[in-house]
């Protein structure tokens, strides 16, 4: 198939990693990707996009998406006013502008893919990106999707409309599909379907785990208010009070940046903690591989599904992580330790066991491992998503 990937930024800018596996993975099978992101002023900073690059189509200025608007309108008038017509139900209505522009951009890429040959368009987050891939299927006549992951199910930026437009809309857990459940007509419902985000299976690791006075704890998340990092810091500085021997690092870099280093320091952490910054993604993987790490923690206040915590299991790498969004159902079967978010107290008393046992440290390696390969493995879940862009995977729906 010839497959259109609508991204936010992707492959520029520090975000939407967790799309790279699943690219290549479709590029593996033998499919054809037209990656267009939304936005492209960014830097490349991936090291892992090399491959994106040349398949990348920019969105062009304004100036070349009116004439696409005009063109379009000269030549399928009534497709073109049905994209716009579409957006008709947008709440708030200060978003109309918004999805107003992404349509428009959309219709420069209705040309774009039919001169491509397009067979699908998928775009990745339900929110403008969706509305610029919606307005291309509408204009173009190509089937669309759309995948979904958090913060753009609860804008319900049009997702009724969108779900009865598209072939389909994969919501990436169970949570998130329930959390939009509400906002779904009837009709809307039965096109919604739960596909995960997967990785790429890595060798499958040695038994046993490394032996270190010294553990070392990865908090692998940027430095923002929602991944929790106070109260990782704070469990820590009750970790160190009982003796108990532990590093922590922390690879990520933000706005909260200059207050984790100032709670570090009061906190007394200088000896036990280390700011690694931005990890580049094949360093974060190489750490994993050569067992530099005995734990990943990601203590997240909201969460869609982690696709660090799950790069982290199929290395074999146990992980303690807090019970929101769809990390409940990436940890199931015992696969890793959950806890409720803002409880120090769990969390801390979570990763003493960790640190405490290399038996526990050793199950969770190997429960982990299980459950990628179970059902995160991006191999497996890109011919799934494959079969729905053609019409031919099975459904699975709201109930």
């Amino acid at each position: 198939m010839r497959i259109v990937y609508v991204t936010q930024r992707l492959p520029f800018g520090t975000g939407e990693t967790f799309v790279v596996p699943e690219v290549e993975a479709l590029l593996a099978a033998g499919h054809e990707l037209l990656i267009v992101p939304r936005l492209s002023h960014e830097p490349v900073v991936h090291d892992n996009v090399d491959a994106l690059l040349s398949r990348t189509r920019r969105l062009p200025g304004r100036g070349a998406v009116l004439a696409a608007v005009a063109a379009a309108l000269a030549r399928t008038p009534r497709r073109t006013i049905g994209a716009f017509w579409r957006l008709r139900r947008t709440r708030p209505r200060r978003r109309a502008y918004s999805n107003a522009v992404a349509t428009a951009q959309g219709l420069w890429l209705a040309r774009v893919a039919r001169g491509w040959g397009a067979d699908h368009i998928h775009a990745h987050w339900a929110h403008l990106t969706a509305t610029l891939a919606m307005g291309a299927s509408a204009s173009s006549g190509i089937p669309w999707s759309f995948t979904a992951h958090r913060y753009d199910v609860l804008l319900n930026n049009l997702l009724s409309e969108k779900l009865r437009s598209a072939r389909f809309g994969r919501f990436i857990a169970r949570e998130m599909l329930e959390t939009a459940r509400p906002m779904l007509t009837p009709d809307a419902r039965e096109r919604a379907v739960v596909v995960h985000m997967g990785v790429s299976l890595p060798p499958a690791p040695t038994e046993g785990v490394p032996s270190r006075a010294r553990p070392i704890l990865l908090c692998p998340a940027r430095l923002v208010p929602i991944k929790g990092h106070g109260y990782l810091l704070d469990a820590a500085a009750r970790l160190a009070a009982r003796g108990i021997g532990f590093e922590l690092w922390l690879a990520g870099d933000g706005p909260e940046r200059d207050a984790v280093e100032r709670r570090i320091g009061e906190l007394g952490l200088g000896g036990r903690v280390r700011m690694l910054d931005t990890v580049p993604h094949a360093e974060l993987l190489a750490m994993y591989r050569e067992r530099q790490v005995d734990c990943v923690v990601l203590p997240s206040l909201h969460e869609g599904l982690s696709v660090a915590l799950v790069e982290a299991m199929a290395y074999g790498v146990p992980v303690v992580a807090t019970a929101v969004g769809g990390v409940p159902e990436l940890l199931e079967r015992d696969a890793g330790l959950l806890v409720p978010p803002r409880d120090v107290d769990a969390l801390e008393d979570a990763l003493a066991r960790v640190l405490g046992s290399m038996t526990l440290r050793a199950e969770l390696a190997r429960a982990g491992r299980r459950r990628v390969e179970a059902e995160f493995d991006v191999a497996a879940i890109a011919g799934e998503l494959a079969r729905r862009f053609d019409g031919t995977g099975a459904r699975e729906t709201v109930s």
